[in-house]
């Protein structure tokens, strides 16, 4: 999966000079924590967030009348971490935990089209694990060694089960490996039989919605 698949398309963003409290406020109406910050020409040149934004309010001076007002480039991070539509959603994500940050701007041809965010990022791993869905899901720990995950679905694909996904994760240092499954058009009872019976294959887990 690509960014441009899970990404907010054309997001709202702000200029260098907009107000930070009216920026505030398009965070409250929109729901969002971000904006990407834009030039007349459309390059990304920095990025503020409204916890920013609210602690810089509450501790700047009044700017008095006669002084121009307060704006965002006093407050954004001009050191932006972006990335490009086409890059693997996984490596968007290593760069947020790397870098610790929870959003990247999108770039394509130098112009902003998108942004992703660890929420968007979240969502895709819940439907990759069928979080959402209507359907059954389990874990089981399998021989981290050729064939063995293929048995496992042999077992399901026997008994008339749908597979729409698998993870393999937490490998064991005895040289197991753990895989979460997402599995549509059976029944709790018979899924559990039909692995059950496999040899070398422990069920750790079976439930649904």
């Amino acid at each position: 999966m690509l960014v441009r698949d899970c990404m907010t398309r054309n997001p709202i963003s702000v200029r260098p000079e907009s107000d930070p409290l009216a920026a505030i406020a398009l965070c409250k109406s929109a729901r969002i924590r971000r904006l990407p910050v834009i030039d007349a020409q459309g390059h990304i040149v920095g990025i503020v967030s409204r916890n920013d934004l609210e602690l810089f309010l509450s501790k700047a001076p009044s700017p008095g009348v006669m002084k121009r007002q307060h704006n965002i480039e006093q407050v954004m991070v001009t050191l932006v971490f972006t990335v490009s539509p086409d890059l693997p959603m996984e490596e968007a994500a290593r760069l947020m935990i790397e870098h610790k940050i929870g959003s990247l701007p999108v770039i394509e041809d130098g112009k902003l089209v998108g942004i992703i965010t660890e929420t968007d990022i979240f969502k895709q791993f819940v439907d990759v694990l069928g979080g959402r869905a209507d359907a059954l899901r389990l874990t089981v720990m399998v021989r981290d060694v050729p064939g063995q995950m293929a048995k496992v679905l042999s077992a399901i694909a026997a008994v008339g089960g749908n597979l729409r996904s698998v993870v393999l994760h937490n490998p064991t240092p005895t040289g197991f490996v753990h895989a979460t499954l997402w599995v549509q058009s059976l029944e709790r009872d018979t899924l559990t039989a039909a692995i059950q019976a496999q040899t070398d294959v422990q069920l750790i887990r079976v439930w649904s919605k």
